[in-house]
C-alpha cells in the first residue's frame, strides 16, 4: 500500500531496495502476463487460419492427408532448425564487428539471438530489432552506430533471401519450377533494382554526403518548425538506412575478413527451407527447389509486417497460399506449414522465454565487453 507518495509495507515505509524489488517484481509479472496473452492470441489466430483454410481445402482432405502422413520426414526439421540457428549466430557475430564494431563472444551472441527470438514471439519484428539495438549499444556501439548496425543486420538477412528468390524466379521461368510468372518476375525485377540502387547510393562519391548526420533545425514556431523537423527526420531516416546498407557493402566486399557474415544468412535460410521441405514431404508433397524457395520467400514477407506474436496466423496463411500458387494442394500445404511453424516457432519458445529473465545478467556481460574494448570510456548507459 502507499501513504501519500511513499510506499508502505507492514505499517512502515519501504526501503529503496524494497521499492526496487517490488517494482521489478511488478514488471516481471506484467511481462509474463503480456507474453501469455500474446501467445494465447497467437493460438487463437492459428486456430482461425486452420478453420478458414481448412474449410476452403475441405476438412475431409485435411484429415486424409493427416492420417496418411509419413512422420519420418519430420526428422529433417530438427537439423534444419539447428542449422538455421548456427548460421544466424555466426552471421550476427561477423556483421556486428564490421568496421571495428563490438566483438561478441559466441555464448553472448547466442544468448542475444535466442532472447531476440523471445522478443519476436511476444512482440513483433520491431521487438527483435530493439533487442539487437540494446545489445550492440551496451556492447560499445554509439546510439547512431547501433541503429545503423541493426538496420545493416536486417538488410543482410533479407538480401540473402531476396537473392535466393530472384535466382529461383529465373530458374522457374527457364522451366525448372511451376511458379506463376508474376511471382517469378516480381522477385527477378525487384531484387536487382534494389541492389543497384543500394550500390549507387552507397558509392564512395555519394555515401559520405548521404550518410552524414543532418543538423537539427533552428528553433522556430508554427509551420516553419513543422516543415524543418519533418525534413530533418526524413534526412535522418535516410542517412541511417543508407548507413546500414553501407555496413552490408563493406561486409560483402571483404568476404575473407567476414566469411561468416557472408555465408551465415544463406545457411540460416537454407535451414529454414529444409524444415519446411521436411514438413511438406511428411504430408506427401513433392516440390522442386525453385518452387520451394519462391513460395517460402513470398510467404515469409508477412514477417516484415508489424504483426504481434511473431506474425502468427498471417505467416501460416501467406505461406500456405504461396505454396498453393506453385501447385501444392491446400490441405497438405497447410499441414506442412503448420509442421514447419511447430519446429521454427512454437518449440523454440521454450528456450527463448526461459532466457528472457537473464536479460540483466546479459546486460552486465555486454557492459563488461564494452569496458574491455574501450577502458577509457565511462560505464555503459542503461
Amino acid at each position: 500500500m502507499t501513504v501519500g507518495a511513499e510506499p508502505v509495507r507492514g505499517g512502515r515505509h519501504m526501503t529503496p531496495g524494497e521499492r526496487r524489488r517490488a517494482c521489478c517484481g511488478e514488471r516481471r509479472l506484467s511481462s509474463r502476463l503480456r507474453a501469455v496473452l500474446v501467445l494465447a492470441g497467437g493460438v487463437i489466430l492459428v486456430t482461425g487460419v486452420v478453420g478458414l483454410v481448412g474449410k476452403a481445402a475441405d476438412f475431409s482432405r485435411l484429415l486424409d492427408a493427416f492420417n496418411t502422413a509419413d512422420w519420418a520426414w519430420l526428422a529433417l526439421c530438427a537439423p534444419g532448425v539447428i542449422a538455421a540457428y548456427c548460421g544466424y549466430i555466426a552471421a550476427y557475430r561477423d556483421a556486428a564487428r564490421v568496421d571495428d564494431g563490438p566483438e561478441l563472444p559466441l555464448r553472448v551472441a547466442g544468448s542475444v539471438v535466442t532472447v531476440g527470438f523471445g522478443a519476436f514471439v511476444v512482440g513483433s519484428a520491431a521487438g527483435a530489432l530493439a533487442l539487437d539495438y540494446w545489445a550492440l549499444h551496451r556492447a560499445g556501439a554509439s546510439r547512431r552506430e547501433a541503429v545503423r548496425r541493426v538496420l545493416g543486420l536486417n538488410t543482410m538477412q533479407w538480401l540473402a533471401l531476396g537473392v535466393a528468390a530472384a535466382l529461383a524466379g529465373a530458374a522457374s521461368l527457364a522451366g525448372a519450377g511451376r511458379a506463376p510468372a508474376a511471382m517469378s518476375l516480381a522477385w527477378l525485377a525487384a531484387v536487382p533494382l534494389c541492389i543497384a540502387a543500394a550500390a549507387f547510393l552507397t558509392s564512395p562519391r555519394l555515401a559520405p554526403r548521404l550518410t552524414a548526420e543532418p543538423r537539427k533545425p533552428a528553433r522556430s514556431r508554427g509551420l516553419t518548425a513543422f516543415a524543418g523537423w519533418t525534413k530533418f527526420l526524413l534526412r535522418e531516416t535516410l542517412a541511417d538506412a543508407l548507413g546500414g546498407v553501407l555496413y552490408v557493402r563493406r561486409l560483402l566486399t571483404s568476404p575473407r575478413r567476414y566469411p561468416s557474415g557472408v555465408l551465415g544468412y544463406p545457411v540460416y535460410w537454407g535451414g529454414q527451407m529444409l524444415c519446411l521441405y521436411g514438413g511438406l514431404r511428411a504430408f506427401g508433397v513433392h516440390i522442386g527447389l525453385a518452387s520451394l524457395v519462391l513460395a517460402f520467400a513470398t510467404g515469409y514477407v508477412a514477417t516484415s509486417l508489424p504483426l504481434p506474436a511473431g506474425g502468427t496466423g498471417g505467416i501460416e496463411a501467406a505461406m500456405t497460399y504461396a505454396l498453393h500458387a506453385v501447385g501444392v494442394a491446400l490441405a497438405p500445404a497447410l499441414l506442412g506449414v503448420l509442421a514447419y511453424r511447430l519446429f521454427t516457432f512454437w518449440l523454440p519458445i521454450v528456450p527463448a522465454v526461459a532466457l528472457l529473465p537473464t536479460l540483466r545478467h546479459l546486460g552486465e556481460r555486454l557492459d563488461e565487453l564494452r569496458r574491455t574494448a574501450r577502458p577509457e570510456e565511462a560505464p555503459a548507459p542503461a
